[in-house]
């Protein structure tokens, strides 16, 4: 791979609060539907039990109804998926920071007090 790879810890945990908002944004659309639709349940006709064309019509709105439903669901879970993917992602390249650091910042001062090539000439290298 060419060139360079970046990775700004705190602008995608940026975006993933920002992918958690929008994933609940769903599911209260999903909830206001659903009540809009159930306060309209009854209109399909008085005959609803009897009369064919209001048969029809409530299995039509149960159906599309189910569909939105699933819709929104499947749409917040996969949002809710790649969310969780991307904070396992800034925890991986947090801890990999932190742990590269950390061996940095050891081996800088074993070479100050043990030089460079540990041979004990205070970091020159040269005895």
């Amino acid at each position: 791979m060419a060139g360079r790879y970046y990775f700004d810890p705190h602008r995608v945990a940026s975006l993933t609060e920002q992918q958690d908002q929008i994933a609940d944004l769903a599911m209260s659309i999903l909830t206001e539907f659903r009540d809009d639709v159930y306060g309209t349940a009854g209109w399909v006709g008085t005959a609803a039990g009897t009369d064919e064309m209001s048969q029809k019509a409530a299995e039509r709105d149960r159906e599309e109804t189910q569909k939105v439903t699933e819709t929104m669901t499947g749409f917040r879970d996969a949002l809710s998926a790649s969310t969780a993917a991307m904070k396992d992602q800034i925890y991986l390249v947090r801890s990999t920071r932190d742990t590269n650091l950390e061996g940095i910042s050891k081996y800088s001062s074993r070479a100050e007090a043990h030089g460079v090539f540990g041979d004990d000439t205070d970091g020159h290298g040269r005895r």
